[in-house]
Order: structure tokens, then sequence, then C-alpha cells
């Protein structure tokens, strides 16, 4: 469908409200105040101890977060301000890995950020190791992972919530397709892999998802590489494991299925087999020079430019001379990661999805962490499977110079999730309509188009926002009006914005807490409609939204793009889809 470029970029502006709506407006008084927070050091931990965040704000509260080194949140809270001072202490759990986690505290563009250095518990001294203390590398894994099928596994380290696959157990075999293209497909021994199982099980596991790792030697991996797995096995592993996750590593990629997102016997059923008969493969495979030329001319007509490294990820079933593909994960954003040999700027990169079908790019979540070796690995996450990549963009606009939210419509026009109403103007101040608010939720959460769900009386298929709307509407983001609208051109409320912006927490997987005590900073809480009084209060608790002004929400007002901006940001930085 041809969208005049205005109405699309009036569609990714309602995306930036949407991000504001679920903020709550910003009021002018707020942005001219000038806040001031500082973190104290904070001193180096062994897995198990507790973490103490103290230090100094001008701010009434600030949000504390602590992120991985590989760049999830491990800790997040709101944490009032009291005489100018906060505190606040958490448990860092035992099977935690080492390395440099980061501590970023406050409001917005205002924050200050500490390292937190977890380092490894000692290890008391062992007189005597035993014969062949050192087996030698190809039976050690490194730290974190039990490897199962190791001839001499009392040497491994064992983590709880991993374990991998020896070498031993893993069997590969070159295939060259009928296209000519070579796939690595690697098998793995049934007995090995159901000891994994086993293992997960006996180790107790009781918080995260317990991980199975499949590793494809370097030598083995050319880009193109076929895990098969027994479907009977998985589903017998899963009924003593149901949260496990298999892990595949092959290259610089890896793809990471928890094995919950598969109706395993559903499949079987469609397949017109036995669950016996069915084979799951998780594939990886690099794209030639033909697509990549495709992604960097689409990137380029978008002001951005491809590092040139794409891949396919993808999921099929086979079995009774069938094969389907898995590719509908539901509210399961399943992570995959690319890693690229130089350093990436996260505020001027993001992971795109490449649709063969347009040959277009768009965007999708994506966390960028900086390995120690100076590699980075960009880790990307979404519902379904694709061709990814990483694209680099730096984009503003002439009319947004000494605006209060500059940063935030640079960082998401950079990463292709909101644009302007021309090429050189945001309209910052402008109000965002209903089907534009829609549009952006969609794209956030980088959900593919669906005109045919749209199915209010206001909504024609022609209509440019009717796939947004049809896709929100199956995700779950809107619902319309009781005469059986949606009102797409309406400018869109506050109120309206927050619940949906709840509902896009959802869509992503996340959970947060509904307090009503929240709402009560609000003078004007009594206005919000009880059918949104929740929804805000989750949005109070996640730290997406604040008031007009320091004391007001003022429900019934209406939303500029500048505020849908920075809203959007705080839920794409909540739920994890950005840095």
């Amino acid at each position: 469908m041809n969208i005049p470029k205005l109405i699309m970029n009036s569609s990714l502006a309602l995306s930036i409200v949407l991000a504001s709506a679920a903020i709550g407006p910003i009021s002018a008084s707020a942005a001219q105040t000038i806040s001031h927070v500082v973190v104290s050091a904070i001193p180096a931990i062994h897995p198990g101890g507790t973490v103490t965040i103290a230090g100094t704000s001008t701010d009434s509260e600030v949000i504390v977060k602590v992120i991985r080194p590989t760049g999830s949140i491990i800790f997040f809270n709101i944490v009032k301000v009291i005489n100018g001072a906060f505190s606040d202490s958490f448990v860092l759990g035992t099977s935690e890995s080492v390395g440099t986690y980061k501590v970023v505290v406050g409001q917005g563009d205002t924050v200050d950020m500490k390292d937190l250095i977890v380092t490894a518990a000692p290890t008391p001294p062992v007189t005597d190791p035993g014969p062949d203390p050192d087996p030698g590398p190809d039976s050690d894994p490194g730290p974190g992972t039990t490897p199962i099928g190791s001839s001499n596994p009392s040497t491994n380290i064992v983590t709880p919530a991993n374990v991998e696959v020896s070498p031993d157990a893993i069997t590969s075999n070159t295939v060259t397709g009928p296209d000519g293209k070579v796939t690595t497909t690697v098998t793995i021994d049934n007995k090995y892999l159901s000891d994994a199982f086993t293992q997960l099980k006996d180790q107790g596991l009781t918080e995260g998802s317990p991980v199975i790792a499949i590793r494809i030697s370097d030598i083995v991996a050319n880009g193109n590489t076929s895990v098969s797995l027994p479907a009977s096995l998985l589903l017998e592993g899963m009924k003593s494991v149901p949260n496990a996750v298999i892990k595949i590593f092959s290259g610089n990629e890896s793809y990471s299925l928890p094995l919950q997102v598969l109706d395993l016997n559903t499949i079987a059923q469609t397949l017109g087999i036995d669950i016996s008969g069915v084979i799951l493969h998780i594939n990886i495979a690099v794209m030639g020079t033909d697509i990549e030329k495709l992604i960097q001319a689409s990137a380029g007509g978008k002001g951005a430019v491809s590092l040139g490294h794409s891949v396919d990820f993808s999921v099929t079933a086979e079995g009774n001379g069938k094969t389907v593909e898995l590719n509908n994960f539901g509210t399961n954003y399943v992570e995959r990661s690319i890693t690229f040999s130089q350093a990436i700027d996260p505020l001027t990169t993001t992971g795109i999805l490449y649709n063969p079908a347009n040959q277009e790019i768009s965007f999708v979540p994506t966390v960028f962490v900086k390995n120690t070796d100076g590699t980075t690995q960009a880790t990307i996450k979404r519902n379904g499977n694709s061709i990814y990549s990483v694209v680099t963009s730096s984009k503003s606009f002439t009319d947004i110079k000494g605006h209060w939210a500059k940063a935030d419509i640079e960082l998401l026009a950079s990463k292709m999730v909101v644009s302007g109403t021309t090429a050189t103007n945001f309209a910052p101040d402008h109000n965002i309509t209903r089907a534009e608010f829609a549009a952006l939720l969609v794209r956030s959460l980088a959900l593919n188009s669906d005109a045919a769900a749209a199915t209010f009386k206001d909504v024609k298929a022609s209509d440019w926002f009717a796939g947004s709307i049809g896709a929100a509407v199956k995700a779950k983001l809107v619902s319309g009006y009781e005469d059986g609208s949606f009102k797409p051109n309406a400018p869109i409320t506050r109120e309206q914005m927050t619940v949906m912006i709840a509902k896009a927490i959802t869509a992503a997987g996340k959970t947060v807490s509904s307090q009503a005590e929240s709402l009560n900073i609000f003078s004007d809480s009594s206005k919000i409609s009880n059918w949104a009084k929740v929804s805000v209060s989750q949005s109070v608790q996640a730290g997406i939204i604040s008031g007009m002004t320091d004391t007001t929400f003022v429900p019934l007002a209406n939303a500029t793009r500048a505020q849908a901006a920075v809203m959007l940001k705080r839920y794409l930085q909540y739920t994890q889809f950005i840095n």
C-alpha cells in the first residue's frame, strides 16, 4: 500500500505520542526545573551478597535500575527521596554471573550511572585433585555450564540454570541443497539430551529459565546451521522442566528457544503424525550478498547504513513428508543474537527486521552489549522469526533545537520508531491521533500488519492505518467503542494512551503491579476514569508516566508528539526492548 510520506510520518509521530501518553503529559514547569542526581560508589560484591544503592537527588523520587552485562534488567524499583537522599538494596542471586553490571538512577534524561563489579567468590584450595586434574580444553566448556556427555564430568564447573551439551554428543553433517547452498545439519545424541533435562531437574531451579546450551564449533559452523531435535524427547523433558530453553550457538550467532512457546502435540496433529515422528529444526542462516544489497538499499532510503551482517533465524517442524514453519510465539519475545566485530553506539544503532515481500526494513527491539574483546553483541527480541540485521542512523529535526524532549525524539528517530511531519520538522507540540498512537505501539512491538483484523465500522481496508489497527486488535492493545467505531482520527487522551501502553507491556510479555495508592500523588486522581485507573497505576509503578504537573495527571488532556516520544522511550526501556 502506498502511503503519502506526510501520513506515514504522522503515524510515526503517533507512535511517539503513544509513548508519552503512558508517561503522561510533561509540564513546561517540569521541563524548566533543573534536576540533579548523584549515586555513591558501590563496593564490589560476590554473587549472593547484598547490593546497596544510595545517593542524593533533587527530585522527590528516583527510578533505580540495575542491568546485567548481557543487557537484561536484574533489578528495578521506584525509590522515594527523603531530605535529598535515597537508599535501596537487594540481594544478588547466587547464580548471577561475574562481570560489570550497570546501575542507573534518576528520571528521564537526568540520571547518574555507576558500575557494580561482581567478582567470583573465593574458591577454597584443593589439596588432592586426584589423577588427571586437567583433562584438556575439549572437556571444559567454560564457567557457568555443566557439560552433558563428557568423559570426565567430575572436572566440570556447575552453575544452576545452565547445562551445556558436550561436543562428544554432537554430530554434524554437511548437506548441499537443490539451490546449491551448503548447510551443516547437526544432531544431538538422544541420551545426552535427555540427561540434560534430568540434570536441570535435579538442580531444583526455582527462578529464571534454565538453559540447555548446544554450541556448534567454529570449524563446523559455516554460516548456515540446522540443529535437529526429536519433538518427543523435548515434550518429555518439558514435563520435568517446563520453562527450559534450548540455546544454539553457531559462529557469531545464537538463538534461544523457550520450549513453552511450542505446542508440540498440536504440531504433530497438523503434520498428521504421532509426536514420535516429529523432528524440530532450529535454523540459523547468514544471508548472501543478494539479500545484503536489498537491505542496504532499503536502509539507504531511510537515511541509515546497514552493518552488513544479516541472519535468517527460523524454526520448522518436519514429519510425515511435510514441513511447517513455527513463527508465532504470542507474548514471548524470543531472543537471538548477532556479534559484530566493532564497537556500536546504541544511541544511533538499531536492530531491524527485513521483509522480503516488500523489501523493506523496520525497527525490531534490540539491546547492545559491548564485550571485553571489543566486539558488540546485538540481542534481537521478537515474537516471531524472520531475517534480522543491524543499521546505524543519526536523525534530528530543525524544530526541536532546545526542546526538552530533543534527546528522546532523536533517539527514537534514529531507531526508525518515529519520524517527522516533514523531512526537517517534527512538530513536537502537535497532538497525536488514536490511529497514530496505535501504529506507534505496533511498530515498537515489531508486530505484523493485519488489515483484515480491523473490523471497526470507521476503519476501511484502504486506510493507511488499517494494518496497524488490525495488528493492535490481535495483540489486544485496543478494543474500540461500544458503537463499533474506533475514531482513528480523534486526538488521543492521556488516559486512553495510558491504557494502551499498559496493554502493550502485557503484549511484550512483561508484568507490572497495580497499587491504588500510587495515584495519590495526583490531586486530580478522582477525574481518572474507573476503566483507566489500573492502567495509570501500572504505568506509574513502571516509571513510564508522570503528571502534567508535579501534582496533576489531567487524564482528559490530549498528548503532544513530544510527550509521546518520551513516554515511548520509557516504555521501550522498561520492557528491555532498547538500552
